[in-house]
């Protein structure tokens, strides 16, 4: 045999060889189709779903820091708490913020450490108007609390 004979059986035979190392017919991949990814907007923030009864509002707590009465009207200078309960996922030792906000004006930022069934957070705001009370546990939203002042 010839080398161009052997050079082009070698070639045959290896085109033969990879025809048949075929692994057949390519499966389709399901589809990704992000329902399950939390929703964007375009300017790239998150929305955020609170629980209704992560913090409740009111101008009394028990002994365990949870609110006697749930209240949305307070009188001016009066003592806001916030009660948030430490059910929902959070645990002992976890920190939690808060941030009072005045028609959309920043009026106090209060941070504290999970300690007990409840934690309790107050203010006696003197401006009258619609409060918003946004509580915050690792850096995510977990309560939105509202109340206005009279």
């Amino acid at each position: 045999m010839t080398p161009v004979t052997r050079t082009l059986c070698l070639l045959l035979a290896s085109v033969a060889l990879a025809a048949c190392n075929r692994q057949g017919p390519q499966v389709p991949k399901p589809v990704d189709d992000n329902t399950n990814a939390p929703q964007r907007r375009d300017d790239g923030v998150e929305s955020v779903t609170v629980n209704p009864n992560a913090a409740k509002a009111g101008a009394e707590v028990d002994g365990n820091g949870d609110i006697v009465t749930p209240v949305h009207e307070f009188k001016s200078g009066q003592t806001v708490y916030i009660s948030v309960p430490t059910k929902f996922g959070r645990k002992n030792g976890e920190k939690l913020e808060v941030f009072w906000f005045l028609q959309g004006k920043s009026q106090k930022e209060d941070t504290k450490t999970i300690q007990g069934p409840f934690t309790v957070f107050e203010f006696a705001p003197s401006d009258t108007g619609a409060y918003n009370v946004e509580v915050d546990a690792n850096g995510r939203p977990v309560a939105l609390v509202q109340f206005e002042v009279k």
